[in-house]
C-alpha cells in the first residue's frame, strides 16, 4: 500500500495566482501577447516606411532590428510563461540573437506543424504590411509632390 497521493506537485513548480490588486482590476481588452505580436508589426512597418526618406541611414536599420529581436524575445519569454515551461536565460540570450530564425524554430518546437502555419501567416502578414507601408510612403511622397521631395538616385543620367 502506498500512503502517497497519485498526483504531488513539486515544490519547485511556479505557481501563477493573481495578487490581489491584479484579480481585483479591469480586465484588459487586449492580452500582453496580442499586444507584442501588434507591436512586432508596427516595427517592421516603421522601419520598412521610414527607407523612403533615410535608405542610405543605417542606424535606423539597427534600431529597428533590436528593437523587433527584443519585442520578440519579450514574446517567447511570455508565451513559455504562459505554457509553465522553462525558458533557460542562456535560451533567452540565443534567442535575443537570432531573432527572426528563432521566433519561427520557437513556434515550430512548441506547436509542431500548426507552428510551421502560425509562422507562414506571420512572415507573410508582417511581410505584405511592411512592404505596403513602404509603397503606401513612396507614393504619397515622390508622386503627389506633397513634400516637394527629389530622389537622387532618378535625377542620375
Amino acid at each position: 500500500m502506498n500512503s502517497q497521493p497519485e498526483h504531488q506537485e513539486s515544490p519547485y513548480t511556479p505557481t501563477y495566482e493573481p495578487s490581489p490588486d491584479q484579480a481585483s482590476a479591469p480586465k484588459s481588452r487586449w492580452s500582453m501577447q496580442t499586444l507584442l505580436i501588434a507591436s512586432l508589426y508596427l516595427v517592421s512597418v516603421f522601419s520598412f516606411a521610414s527607407n523612403v526618406f533615410y535608405y542610405e541611414n543605417t542606424s535606423i536599420y539597427f534600431a529597428s532590428s533590436v528593437i523587433f529581436a527584443v519585442v520578440g524575445t519579450v514574446w517567447a519569454i511570455n508565451d513559455a510563461r504562459i505554457r509553465h515551461q522553462a525558458f533557460h536565460p542562456i535560451l533567452r540570450m540565443l534567442h535575443l540573437l537570432l531573432c527572426p530564425a528563432s521566433l519561427i524554430l520557437y513556434l515550430i518546437i512548441t506547436r509542431g506543424l500548426r507552428g510551421i502555419a502560425i509562422a507562414a501567416v506571420h512572415t507573410a502578414g508582417i511581410a505584405a504590411c511592411s512592404y505596403g507601408a513602404f509603397i503606401a510612403v513612396y507614393y504619397a511622397v515622390y508622386y503627389t509632390g506633397f513634400w516637394n521631395l527629389f530622389d537622387p538616385v532618378f535625377l542620375t543620367p
